[in-house]
């Protein structure tokens, strides 16, 4: 149970329930058509599935400012 809230709580969960929301509203009001409302469906439930990794943003931020103190260092 712990797993499905941490996902649930993930930033991108619920950015891909805010757009799925925001879309199935928008089709039921007739103000979507279909073929602009898939994509923003699979964008949702895409942002749903993959995980979040601020892991892998804080090793890219880390490895970015090694390599511009470095290059900044040798000139």
């Amino acid at each position: 149970m712990s797993d499905l809230r941490a996902w649930a709580r993930q930033p991108t969960t619920v950015a891909g329930f805010s757009a799925m929301l925001g879309t199935l509203c928008a089709l039921m009001l007739h103000q979507l058509p279909w073929t602009q409302a898939v994509p923003l469906l699979v964008g949702a439930v895409t942002s749903m599935v993959l995980p979040d990794n601020a892991g892998a943003k804080r090793e890219a931020e880390a490895l970015a400012t090694d390599a511009v103190s470095k290059i900044s260092g040798a000139k």
